[in-house]
C-alpha cells in the first residue's frame, strides 16, 4: 500500500506525537507500506498568488509548481492520502489552507484527476477541547472533489497542550481508534469503484460544463480550459474515467 502522509506542523507538540504512533501503527500493521511524509510549512508552498493560472491554463503554470507537483503526484500515487492536524482558531493552520488552496483547480467543477477516484483518506485531528467540525470541513471538501471515496476521521480531545500531561485514558482511546481504522482502510483496500457523489459530481458537471459553454459562446466568450479539458477527456460524451477501468 502506498500511503501519502501530510503533518500539518512541524514543531514537536502533540500533533508529533500523533504523528509517531500513527506510524507505528502503519509499520506494524501494514509492514509492506511504502510511506511518503510532507511536513509543513518546510515542505509546502508559499502562499497562493490568486493568478488564477492554475484554473485559466493548468496546473503546470503555478509559480510553485516545484513544490506543488511533487505532493500532488504522491496524493495521485497513494492508496490512502493521510492529514493530521492540530485545530487552529477553529480551523487548520494557514501552512495547511496554503496547501489546499494550490488544488483547488483538481477539485470535480474544475479539471480533475482520474487517479484520485476510489481512494481512501485518514483525517487525524487533534485539539485542546472544540472546533472539530470546523477543522474537518474544508479538509473533507478538498478530498471529496478530488474524488477521494472514503473518508475517515480520528478526533482526538486531549485537553492539554503537553502531550506527556495528556490522560493515559485518552491516548488508549486515540491508539485503539487508529488501530480499528487502519484496519477498516486494509479491508476497503480492493474496493476503488468510484463511490456515488464521485460520479453524481463528474455527471452533473459535464452537463454544466457543455451549458456554460454554450453561455459563453453566446457571448463571445473564449473556450475555458475546463471545457477543453473535459472535452480531451471525453468526458462531455459521457465516456467518464470508471468506464475505462478493466
Amino acid at each position: 500500500m502506498n500511503i501519502c502522509i501530510i503533518l500539518a506542523v512541524s514543531n514537536k507538540g502533540c500533533t508529533e506525537h500523533i504523528h509517531k504512533t500513527f506510524l507505528d501503527k502503519v509499520k506494524s500493521l501494514i509492514p509492506e507500506a511504502n510511506i511518503k511524509q510532507f511536513i509543513l510549512p518546510k515542505d509546502g508552498p508559499a502562499y497562493c498568488l490568486g493568478c488564477k493560472a492554475c484554473f485559466t491554463n493548468d496546473m503546470s503554470a503555478c509559480p510553485h509548481l516545484s513544490v506543488t507537483q511533487t505532493i500532488w503526484q504522491a496524493m495521485e500515487d497513494a492508496n490512502l492520502i493521510v492529514f493530521i492536524t492540530p485545530t487552529y482558531v477553529f480551523s487548520v493552520p494557514g501552512q495547511l489552507k496554503t496547501l489546499l488552496d494550490h488544488f483547488g483547480s483538481r477539485w470535480i467543477v474544475h479539471k480533475p484527476s482520474p487517479k484520485m477516484i476510489g481512494k481512501q483518506a485518514l483525517i487525524i485531528n487533534q485539539a485542546v477541547g472544540a472546533g472539530f467540525r470546523s477543522t474537518l470541513t474544508p479538509l473533507k471538501y478538498s478530498l471529496r472533489f478530488w474524488g477521494v471515496k472514503r473518508i475517515y476521521s480520528i478526533k482526538a480531545r486531549l485537553a492539554m497542550t503537553d502531550y506527556n500531561l495528556v490522560e493515559q485514558n485518552v491516548k488508549d482511546k486515540l491508539n485503539r481508534q487508529m488501530e480499528e481504522t487502519i484496519r477498516k482502510i486494509i479491508s476497503k483496500q480492493q474496493d476503488t469503484a468510484p463511490g456515488f457523489i464521485t460520479k453524481l459530481l463528474y455527471r452533473a458537471m459535464a452537463f454544466a460544463e457543455k451549458g456554460i459553454h454554450d453561455m459563453l459562446q453566446k457571448k463571445g466568450q473564449p473556450v475555458t480550459s475546463d471545457y477543453l479539458y473535459w472535452q480531451k477527456e471525453g468526458w462531455l460524451d459521457g465516456n467518464f474515467p470508471w468506464k475505462n477501468k478493466a
